[in-house]
């Protein structure tokens, strides 16, 4: 397992080359606010979590901790051994858990946070999960294999586990959508993926994702589109994440840039009616980006500099992110990001380069969605910094309706001023932000004397 440390040593590094790849291909971290709650627990470095029905639940080796879609602790489901994958009904009124500590998949009524129903899988070790319909499907094995898949019948009153495939080395990553099933060879330095159809149920072999053909270690999660044609891996090697044609086999895009190394690919998610990507990275310079699935371009990117993100931590909740991380003093953190699947919006902003103590200073910009027309009146969030390190509120500063904006203010003090204006965003529109910064000199006189 990689050590932290290799975060510190590659940030450090290659700083100035990271940050400048970052600036060129993303938008900046303000353009989505974010909300950090510590759930409570140590944890190890793997990870589940699943969102449905107005609520966040987290896999903490002995329980499921619950929050609501704001990060707001509001129970948990207690009295589990060794949680690991979980997985979410259509419906969102049922929860499976994979408890590899007894060799159970336990059924929770998401309502009430009831036990409804425990199914015995021997000495499997179950360790992940997909669900399609009423058909569970489960990996199995721990940490040191064998492993493998099977499936289960949730309409039966006592689901018999069918065996899916051969022999694995340990539980393999999964995901299931429309009529496919993906089955990841996981942490292997040659990473295979099996293409299943289960379209009348029984699942039948596609064909194989090959890790050689396709330069591809060290697997750590899948997702497919809705209607199963179409799966994103994220894997060590290749360092971006892949799509591919789930019916050809074959790549079809990538998201992020080789050139520029922001992170080992760890987790990936689709939102937004599976418009958008939202790919986490761990031990680089960037934790999370969303990019948009058609174009490749990314949306929004964030760091969280004292925690990592965990394998398999990422889930969409309406236009909002939900990342699991671990900080540095080894506590499980549910990172909230919000409006990031939204469209996005730009603010530009000038002022003079140079004022002089004492005189006022005239900023003006303007606020635009992405297709560069004005959203109309929107209240700014305007901020004053000084070189010292103070900071001020400006208030009252609001957009007119084609989108400009001005205010004035004379500095207290000189050297650098720096305004950093602010908008929060609405229901149909990310945040966004903008900064100027204005040098502030004192005056000077020159007298001469003389016959």
């Amino acid at each position: 397992m990689r050590h932290p440390l290799v975060r510190r040593l590659a940030a450090y590094c290659g700083a100035a080359g990271l940050i400048i790849g970052l600036l060129t291909v993303a938008a900046p971290a303000a353009s989505a606010a974010g909300t950090t709650t510590d759930l409570g627990v140590a944890d190890s470095w793997t990870a589940d979590l699943a969102v449905g029905g107005g609520r966040v639940f987290v896999r903490a080796d002995d329980r499921i901790i619950v929050t609501d879609t704001g990060g707001n602790l509001t129970g948990a489901v207690t009295g589990l051994s060794g949680v690991r994958g979980l997985a979410m009904n259509a419906d969102d009124t049922r929860l499976y858990a994979a408890l590899a500590g007894s060799n159970e998949v336990v059924e929770i009524e998401t309502a009430s946070l009831a036990v409804t129903r425990r199914i015995d899988l021997a000495h499997l070790c179950p360790s992940t999960l997909a669900l399609l319909g009423e058909r569970l499907w489960v990996g199995h094995g721990c940490d040191i294999g064998p492993g493998g898949v099977v499936g289960l019948d949730l309409s039966a009153a006592r689901p018999v586990p069918v065996a899916v495939g051969g022999e694995h080395l340990r539980a393999p990553v999964l995901s299931a959508a429309g009529d496919t099933l993906v089955v990841g060879q996981a942490h292997l330095h040659r990473t295979d993926m099996l293409v299943y159809d289960v379209g009348d149920g029984t699942p039948e072999l596609r064909g194989t994702i090959d890790g050689d053909e396709w330069d591809m270690h060290y697997l750590s999660d899948l997702a497919l589109t809705a209607d199963g044609t179409t799966l994103f891996s994220a894997a060590d090697t290749p360092g971006h994440f892949t799509r591919y044609d789930t019916r050809t086999l074959v790549p079809t895009g990538t998201y992020g840039d080789d050139d520029d190394w922001y992170g080992y690919p760890s987790a990936v998610a689709l939102g937004s009616g599976d418009a958008y990507v939202a790919a986490g990275r761990q031990w680089g310079s960037t934790d999370l980006t969303v990019y948009d699935v058609a174009t490749g371009e990314a949306m929004f990117a964030a760091d969280q500099p004292d925690a990592e993100l965990l394998p398999n931590g990422v889930a969409f909740s309406g236009p909002d992110v939900f990342v699991l991380l671990r900080s540095s003093a080894d506590r499980l953190l549910l990172w909230r990001v919000t409006g990031v699947a939204l469209p996005a919006s730009s603010l530009t902003v000038t002022a003079p380069a140079r004022a002089y103590i004492g005189s006022p200073v005239t900023v003006e910009g303007r606020l635009t969605g992405s297709d560069g027309k004005a959203l109309g009146l929107k209240p700014l969030t305007v901020t004053r910094h000084l070189l010292n390190g103070t900071k001020e509120p400006l208030t009252g500063v609001t957009t007119q309706q084609n989108g400009t904006f001005t205010f004035e203010d004379t500095p207290p003090d000189t050297g650098q001023v720096t305004y950093l204006v602010f908008w929060d965003g609405d229901d149909h529109h990310r945040r966004t932000s903008a900064s100027v910064t204005v040098t502030v000199r004192q005056r000077s006189t020159l007298t001469t004397d003389g016959p």
